[in-house]
């Protein structure tokens, strides 16, 4: 009576209602949970959780009353950790609400089915990653296509990496850490870094930090240096060269640690890559377990990348002027002349001249590189930077500009680097000639290998000189 005084009560309902005093507060039913699941371990589950996960408004609900029940009754907090987020808002900030929905309050529906069907799932779950999600959440197209375009920077990225591997035998081909060329050393050090700071940031649940790094990382230690630098060992070197197996080795590290570092955000394409990774570990990406690992430079290696790289930043400079006074196209078309006196603030990176050259050349991925002491004005601190465009001929296999290119008549539009290559090449792929190069019976080198045509329209191939000793004696 004293709930329902002077309410209309529907005939049909009893005469004898009673007011109830068993009932819960909300509050307290929701917030014993704990009690009644994860206490009894229910479905594999532990006490206290590891974290409860619900909206900025449950501080003074869910959170709140869990903690209290909790501690009454355990003297202990149900969780080890609270994670709250903001709400998913539409491009107006108003909420999106289930009401809105029903009413067709929306141009298109903002449903997950929507825009899994419209980007794939693996899209929408990068796009949650790389949301702030402790601020209230934007729902907007124009985020989405954003996203969905970084997505295919990382999907690039992996297919780049897997089809440089396609030869590629982690068990046979490995290279030591040690032996690793410096370029490929420096990117396995760089990785490294992104792998502590991915790893801090899972553990942290800032998801957007872990998209902001790996996208970045992609987008430039990547495609912009790294992966574009290595094309011409990937692409021309020997199949078996030192410097191609160096960085496949690199890759297949990269690859391997690059889909697990992706797998808990792109479920669906980690996985995916993972199949096509020479000698994975484990059938699924899913099944793998991941760790960073530390690969760190000495203290003279990372200074002197690191001035590489500051010389590389002052070399393009000097190169895209080139390119605006419409002199230069691609940069293998330059040779660039490097000059500095020993004061010259990178000046400690020339100790070594010609490896040093052979550095820089690939970094800036020229023609040519050459460098040499200010012997006019030696105490200087200055460096000067030229840039000279048309030395030579192109390389019809390795593109770049040699003036020696065609010195062979037998391949006139080769330069002599990529003849000792098709040497090379021809020898790995004749093994009777490959197991006697540099034995003690038989002493030839590849440079032995030449090339004998067979007829006037000069095809032929590749054979060992006539005056050596013949290889079947002394097989």
């Amino acid at each position: 009576e004293e709930i329902l005084a002077g309410a209309p009560v529907p005939l049909a309902w009893p005469k004898d209602l009673r007011k109830g005093t068993d009932t819960l507060d909300v509050w307290i039913d929701s917030g014993s949970t704990h009690a009644a699941t994860l206490k009894r371990g229910q479905g594999g589950t532990h006490w206290p959780a590891d974290l409860y996960l619900e909206g900025s408004d449950q501080h003074r609900g869910w959170f709140q009353s869990s903690l209290w029940t909790s501690v009454i009754a355990f003297n202990a907090a149900p969780y080890k950790a609270v994670l709250t987020h903001g709400f998913m808002v539409d491009e107006e900030r108003e909420k999106i609400s289930k009401s809105k929905q029903g009413q067709g309050g929306y141009t298109k529906p903002q449903t997950a089915d929507r825009y899994v069907n419209e980007y794939g799932a693996d899209v929408l779950r990068l796009w949650v990653a790389s949301q702030d999600y402790r601020n209230d959440i934007v729902v907007s197209e124009e985020r989405l296509k954003k996203v969905g375009e970084t997505y295919r920077m990382l999907r690039n990225t992996l297919r780049y990496q897997l089809s440089n591997l396609y030869d590629f035998d982690p068990a046979r081909h490995t290279v030591p850490d040690a032996q690793l060329t410096g370029l490929d050393r420096w990117v396995l050090g760089e990785f490294a870094k992104l792998e502590a700071a991915v790893a801090a940031a899972y553990d942290a649940y800032e998801f957007h930090v872990v998209y902001q790094r790996v996208s970045q990382f992609a987008a430039v230690e990547l495609s912009a240096i790294y992966h574009d630098v290595i094309k011409d060992r990937m692409y021309t070197d020997a199949a078996n060269s030192p410097r191609r197996r160096s960085s496949q080795t690199a890759l297949h590290r990269m690859v391997t640690r690059l889909s697990q570092m992706l797998a808990p955000i792109l479920a669906f394409t980690a996985d995916e890559a993972w199949e096509f990774i020479p000698g994975k570990p484990t059938p699924s990406v899913h099944l793998s377990e991941w760790e960073a690992k530390a690969f760190t430079l000495g203290e003279k290696e990372s200074r002197d990348w690191f001035q590489r790289f500051e010389l590389r930043n002052i070399a393009l400079t000097h190169l895209e002027k080139r390119r605006q006074q419409k002199h230069l196209g691609k940069s293998l078309e330059a040779h660039v002349f490097i000059v500095w006196g020993k004061n010259a603030l990178l000046a400690p990176l020339f100790n070594d001249i010609g490896e040093e050259a052979i550095q820089v050349q690939e970094l800036l991925n020229v023609s040519g590189v050459r460098l040499a002491p200010d012997t006019a004005n030696p105490e200087t601190s200055e460096m000067s930077i030229d840039v000279f465009v048309g030395h030579g001929k192109r390389c019809e296999r390795c593109w770049h500009w040699e003036t020696e290119v065609g010195t062979n008549a037998d391949h006139p539009t080769l330069c002599p680097r990529c003849e000792a290559r098709e040497a090379r090449e021809y020898a790995d792929n004749n093994p009777h000639v490959a197991d006697c190069m540099g034995s003690p019976s038989y002493p030839a080198t590849w440079e032995d290998i030449v090339w004998t045509s067979y007829d006037d329209n000069d095809e032929g191939g590749y054979s060992l000189p006539t005056d050596m000793p013949d290889w079947r004696e002394n097989r």
